[in-house]
C-alpha cells in the first residue's frame, strides 16, 4: 500500500510542477488548481499506514485483488532447474514422487527410477544406459530426442508421453501401457515391446528394426513410413493400425491378429516378408 501512495503523490506532484513551471503553459505562474488538490490529497497519504488497511478493505469488497509480488519466484525457478543438466549416473531416485520434475539434458545412466511417480516431468535429451523405469508412472512425460539405450521400462506408464526422435535401442517396454503416445522418428532398433498395451501410440518414421511385438494391443497404431524390417508380431493385435508407407523387409506378421489386405495396400513388403494367410502386401 506504502508503494501505491507513493505513485499516486509523485503523480500529482509532477502534474503540479509541469503545470505550473513550464513556460507557455496556460497557468504559467498563476495559480494551479492540480497543485492545491494534491495538497489536500498528500495530507492524508501522509498517514498510510492508516489509510492502507482502510483502502485495502475497499477494494477487497469490490472484489478487486491487487497484484502481489512473487517473492518466492527465484527459489521455484532454482527448484525446478536443480535436476537439469546433471550427472546422476548411478544414483536411486526408486519409489519417489518426482511428478513434473525437470530431467533435461541430464546424464542417468545405470540410473534407478523404478516405481518412481514422473507423471509430467521432463527427460528431454536426457542420456543412459540401462536406466531403470520399471513399473515407473510417467503419463505425459517428455522423453523427446532422449537417448536410453538399452533401459529399462517394463509396466511403466507411459500413457500420452512424448518420446519423438529418441534413441532406445534395445530398451524393454514389456507390458507397458504406451496408449496415445509418441515415438515419431525415434531409434527402436530391437526394442521390445511384446505385451505392450499400444492402442493410439504413433511410430510414424521410427525405426523399429527387430523390434518385437508380440502379443502387443497395437490397435489404432500409426506405422506411417516405419521400418519395421525383422520385426515380429506373432499374437499382436493390429486392427486399424495403418502401415502406409512401412517397410516390412523380413518382418514377421504371421501371427499378428486383424491384420487385413487394405491396411498393407500401401505398404512395402518383401519375399521375406511373413504374412496371415490370405493377407498379400505389394512387393517394392
Amino acid at each position: 500500500m506504502k508503494l501505491i501512495a507513493f505513485i499516486m503523490v509523485l503523480m500529482i506532484v509532477l502534474m503540479s510542477v509541469i503545470t505550473t513551471i513550464t513556460p507557455g503553459s496556460k497557468n504559467y505562474n498563476k495559480s494551479n488548481p492540480v497543485a492545491e488538490i494534491g495538497k489536500e490529497i498528500a495530507k492524508p497519504l501522509t498517514q498510510v499506514e492508516q489509510i492502507g488497511p482502510e483502502l485495502e478493505k475497499v477494494l477487497d469488497g469490490a472484489g478487486v485483488k491487487l497484484p502481489g509480488i512473487n517473492v518466492g519466484g527465484a527459489k521455484a525457478v532454482k527448484e525446478d532447474l536443480k535436476h537439469v543438466a546433471q550427472d546422476f549416473s548411478g544414483e536411486s531416485f526408486s519409489n519417489q514422487d518426482l511428478p513434473k520434475s525437470n530431467f533435461a539434458s541430464s546424464y542417468l545412466s545405470q540410473a534407478l527410477f523404478n516405481e518412481a511417480l514422473l507423471d509430467g516431468a521432463s527427460l528431454e535429451g536426457a542420456t543412459g544406459d540401462t536406466v531403470n523405469f520399471k513399473g515407473a508412472r510417467m503419463a505425459k512425460s517428455n522423453l523427446n530426442a532422449a537417448m536410453f539405450i538399452n533401459s529399462d521400462f517394463s509396466g511403466a506408464e507411459l500413457r500420452e508421453a512424448k518420446a519423438r526422435a529418441g534413441d532406445f535401442t534395445g530398451a524393454k517396454f514389456i507390458d507397458a501401457d504406451l496408449s496415445f503416445s509418441s515415438f515419431a522418428g525415434a531409434n527402436l532398433s530391437k526394442t521390445d515391446f511384446r505385451a505392450a498395451y499400444a492402442t493410439g501410440a504413433s511410430f510414424n518414421g521410427a525405426n523399429a528394426t527387430g523390434a518385437q511385438f508380440d502379443g502387443a494391443d497395437l490397435t489404432g497404431v500409426r506405422f506411417i513410413n516405419a521400418t519395421l524390417g525383422n520385426a515380429t508380431f506373432t499374437g499382436a493385435d493390429v486392427k486399424a493400425a495403418d502401415f502406409s508407407g512401412a517397410i516390412l523387409r523380413g518382418a514377421d506378421l504371421s501371427g499378428a491378429v486383424n491384420l487385413t489386405t487394405e491396411q498393407l495396400a500401401k505398404a512395402c513388403a518383401a519375399t521375406d516378408t511373413k504374412l496371415p494367410e490370405g493377407v498379400t502386401a505389394p512387393r517394392c
